[in-house]
């Protein structure tokens, strides 16, 4: 698993997801249940100048996906009242969700002018320099929201994202660290840590992803490395463990399957359990080929030559010229040959 990997992966998750720039003041009383976005609409019918509405209103429109209404209210808000920098910072989200990144810059900028000791628009503009692989940029922005406050955890785990991105793992790590002491809880900094032990193959790989797991209880991905981390040295009953704990609760999780499977097959030979685990894998995702190969594999080890080619050319029709279905398709021919 590579560096780019796990910064691309992982930091999915947080990228623009992580600051807390709502402009709500307050959560509207919501007693009986009904639709926030329906109250506000009816305080606007009172109340239709009211740029704080119209904002909070573009908020919720905009959490819930519907772009559209979401960027009519938050532009008439922006005529009400031109000088909230929170409504240039979601506009700014509203155009990166548009791929605007060029019009999002431009937001997050006025934002700053606006309130240049609002740290959010700091860390946005970090976040959006990464993504355009522009880590030089974007450590320079997360610096600035630190100097602006420097017990916000989510800053120096953005500068951490950018100094990855940079080559530079020392200092990514150094920030991560600081990130994780501010924030006993942060699960993003806990995995991201443990993904950049584990590509050093370093056993500290295993507490981090453990404090993640500990941060988020049962996390799927959190799960899958530690089982991982037992499989790679060889702790196979612990690693099916947290595997068969995956497919409890995440049902979808063909890697997990997989995984047993492959260490039923390859450590333990116990080709009925291979077969089972590898036959789920390929129910979730037909085109898994791997899976499908070894299936293949299994069904050979077990004597059913062919069940065996079967998958080997359902793997090959999948991935043309895949090498080891290829040398198994040779094996097998080799092995027909010698009987006759």
């Amino acid at each position: 698993m590579t560096k780019h990997f796990f910064v691309t992966v992982l930091l999915a998750v947080a990228v623009f997801f992580g600051c807390d720039n709502s402009n709500q003041k307050k959560q509207l009383p919501n007693e009986h249940g009904v639709d926030s976005i329906s109250i506000i609409s009816e305080l606007l019918l009172n109340d239709s100048l009211n740029a704080s509405l119209l904002g909070q209103r573009a908020e919720l429109f905009f959490q819930k996906g519907n772009i559209d209404p979401a960027l009519r209210d938050l532009q008439f808000a922006l005529e009400l009242s031109p000088n909230n920098p929170k409504l240039f910072i979601l506009l700014s989200d509203i155009y990166f969700v548009l791929g605007q990144t060029d019009n999002s810059i431009v937001s997050l900028k006025k934002a700053i002018k606006l309130n240049p000791d609002d740290e959010n628009p700091y860390l946005k503009l970090s976040e959006t320099y990464i993504i355009l692989d522009n880590p030089i940029t974007a450590i320079k922005y997360a610096d600035e929201a630190i100097k602006i406050n420097r017990q916000n955890p989510e800053s120096y785990y953005v500068k951490a994202m950018g100094l990855l991105e940079n080559n530079d793992t020392a200092a990514a790590i150094l920030n991560l660290k600081i990130s994780t002491n501010l924030d006993s809880n942060n699960y993003m900094a806990f995995m991201q840590l443990g993904a950049i032990y584990t590509t050093a193959n370093n056993a500290l790989s295993f507490t981090y992803f453990n404090n993640a797991l500990r941060a988020v209880p049962d996390d799927e991905r959190a799960l899958y490395f530690i089982g991982m981390y037992h499989q790679e040295h060889g702790e196979f009953e612990k690693a099916i463990e947290r595997f068969s704990r995956i497919t409890e609760l995440y049902a979808g999780n063909k890697r997990a399957y997989y995984n047993m499977g492959y260490i039923y097959l390859v450590e333990m030979e116990d080709f009925e359990k291979a077969k089972f685990m590898f036959e789920k894998a390929v129910s979730i995702n037909p085109r898994f080929v791997e899976a499908v190969y070894n299936l293949g594999r299994t069904m050979e080890a077990m004597g059913d030559y062919n069940g065996a080619r079967e998958q080997y050319k359902k793997s090959l029709e999948l991935l043309p010229n895949y090498p080891l279905a290829v040398q198994s398709m040779n094996r097998l021919d080799d092995l027909l040959l010698r009987k006759n």
